[in-house]
């Protein structure tokens, strides 16, 4: 495992993730790209790297997909083994980047996929190993979808915050996820989410369950592109998972779509 001070053992063991989101939502937002590709897939397997709490895994084994989920949150992986338990894919901890050794058992997969901004935690010696990595555990023709914010706005200076989320706690509370950006270093953004809860009922309404400071590599397309293309895979870019148009300093996502040679 990594031992990168930007790349945290485990960044997010103090966020109940799962609760974050509208997952049912969100994967119904995104299966019929999903299921496309699966579809058009050399074989029905696929292999999620920085799968998290494990919500796509469980939705590609539901499929009748072979679906293995890789991830470097011990917290993470823990969370995603009830899935495992229901027959519901097969959970790895570990570094993705390393996923040809940790995997060398499983047979290579018709689909790779690595959704919710994990590949900003790889620096620039990492991605291409990940590339590789990846490459080797896909069949020839296989696909890897790759999705991360759209850094070329915040590196302009015009975007600071993504949407607040709301959702619902204990005892009438609820949990506000609140992610605020700004610019680091060259080719870097500094990332805040934090996690606050609000009780109406309290004279001081919020407080802060969590709050975090990620040092995160900002990557766009022009850094993603020739070293796609030096690896061995034909890529191409959308603006959003279901496929809209790549508008640089206007997409709120970076969404690569990269087919191995």
């Amino acid at each position: 495992m990594s031992t990168d001070p930007h790349r945290p053992h485990d960044a997010y063991s103090r966020v109940n993730y799962r609760r974050l989101f509208a997952w049912e939502q969100r994967i119904t937002r995104e299966a019929p790209l999903l299921l496309r590709l699966l579809e058009q897939a050399p074989d029905r397997s696929v292999l999620d790297l920085g799968c998290g709490t494990g919500e796509h895994v469980a939705f590609f084994a539901e499929q009748g997909a072979r679906a293995v989920g890789l991830d470097l949150s011990d917290s993470m992986i823990s969370v995603a083994r009830g899935y495992e338990e229901a027959g519901k894919g097969r959970f790895v901890l570990g570094d993705a980047t390393e996923a040809q050794a940790l995997l060398v058992d499983d047979p290579p997969f018709g689909l790779a996929i690595c959704l919710g901004n994990m590949l900003p935690h790889l620096e620039d010696a990492d991605l291409g190993r990940f590339l590789q990595a990846t490459r080797a555990k896909l069949l020839p023709g296989g696909t890897v979808m790759i999705q991360l914010l759209n850094y070329e706005p915040v590196l302009d200076g015009g975007r600071r915050a993504l949407p607040v989320n709301v959702r619902s706690g204990d005892d009438g509370k609820e949990i506000v996820f609140v992610r605020v950006m700004s610019r680091g270093a060259p080719g870097r953004v500094l990332f805040f989410p934090s996690t606050l809860e609000l009780d109406p009922k309290a004279k001081e309404p919020l407080s802060v369950r969590s709050s975090r400071r990620l040092d995160l590599r900002a990557w766009t397309r022009d850094d993603l592109e020739p070293v796609l293309d030096e690896v061995g895979f034909d890529a191409s870019f959308a603006g959003e998972i279901t496929g809209a148009e790549f508008e640089p300093n206007r997409s709120a996502d970076l969404v690569v779509m990269a087919r191995r040679r």
